[in-house]
């Protein structure tokens, strides 16, 4: 009898049948545990979809595309690109994607307490992270599709009849749905974290979104580093034309002019695309991580039927 055989009948050494009947259990539950996420994901997915709210939402996701309409038929000589730049670069990121992201991520937690369902998910054999996770990843989701849907809409609005190109149409709507979506995962994050850290989540975000990105953002300081929608507008001035027009000498485009950004093209005080976009993507990464270490360690108060 060999030294390495013996070790393994003394059981200092684990046996391959071992290992693979302890790798067994553990492969079973990991394989449960990806099940029960992806039912809840499906689950939540399913919900948002269904009620009044998302019906609600996309009734004001529409008034962009209206407005544009309106325009069109008062003013049919009024150019496209003020139109655009007022109705998809202005109305839509500042005020409706806030708004989108508010409904769908202050209650992520809040709703299931209200409801009544949250034991439900606590007493299933899931992480409380993993929970908080899967809901974001759904509000994200949600959230994404609605903004990519409304934006074609208004998007098309502007520019159907026009002297923009089909490929060129489709690539400026492919950068514009890209920045729109980025901003609005990065909103959500913020709001859900927001609903953790307060009782008053609708009332505190509707602040940040008013004080900080509705009008803080739009001043030439440096607190507006602060917010999603100084990033997303960096990020238009920098990968999407607008109309040039001439300050002090100088040539920029009008969105940036606007949007106080400086009177050079090339904006060399401001972040670069990659940082800006670094930016928002850690933005939404660390508001989930914070918000799922919170979830994990907070004791919820669920509410029951009997009132208890």
């Amino acid at each position: 009898m060999t030294s390495s055989s013996a070790a393994v009948r003394a059981g200092v050494i684990p046996s391959r049948a071992g290992n693979a009947d302890d790798l067994c259990p553990r492969r079973r539950r990991f394989g449960s545990l990806i099940t029960s996420l992806w039912a809840l994901y499906l689950l939540t997915f399913r919900q948002h979809l269904h009620g009044r709210r998302w019906m609600v939402l996309g009734l004001l996701l529409l008034l962009p595309a209206l407005l544009t309409v309106v325009i069109r038929l008062l003013a049919p000589d009024a150019p496209r690109s003020v139109t655009e730049l007022w109705m998809v670069f202005m109305f839509i990121p500042q005020v409706l994607l806030p708004l989108v992201a508010l409904v769908y991520a202050a209650g992520i937690i809040t709703d299931e307490q209200e409801e009544q369902t949250l034991t439900y998910l606590l007493i299933r054999p899931i992480p409380r992270w993993a929970i908080y996770v899967t809901k974001m990843a759904t509000v994200m989701t949600t959230t994404g599709l609605l903004t990519i849907v409304f934006t074609a809409v208004t998007f098309v609005a502007v520019h159907v009849g026009g002297d923009l190109g089909l490929s060129d149409g489709l690539a400026r709507f492919a950068r514009v749905a890209g920045l729109h979506v980025l901003a609005v995962v990065a909103y959500g994050s913020l709001f859900g974290l927001i609903s953790l850290l307060t009782r008053r989540s609708l009332v505190a975000s509707v602040i940040y979104a008013v004080v900080f990105e509705g009008l803080l953002a739009n001043l030439e300081f440096n607190i507006r580093y602060l917010t999603v929608i100084y990033y997303t507008r960096l990020l238009a001035c920098r990968l999407i034309e607008f109309e040039p027009v001439q300050v002090r000498g100088q040539t920029t485009n009008i969105a940036a002019q606007l949007w106080q950004l400086g009177t050079n093209a090339n904006l060399p005080q401001h972040p670069t695309v990659v940082q800006a976009t670094l930016v928002l993507g850690l933005v939404a990464l660390v508001s989930t991580i914070l918000g799922a270490i919170l979830v994990a360690r907070r004791e919820f108060h669920v509410k029951t039927p009997e009132g208890v």
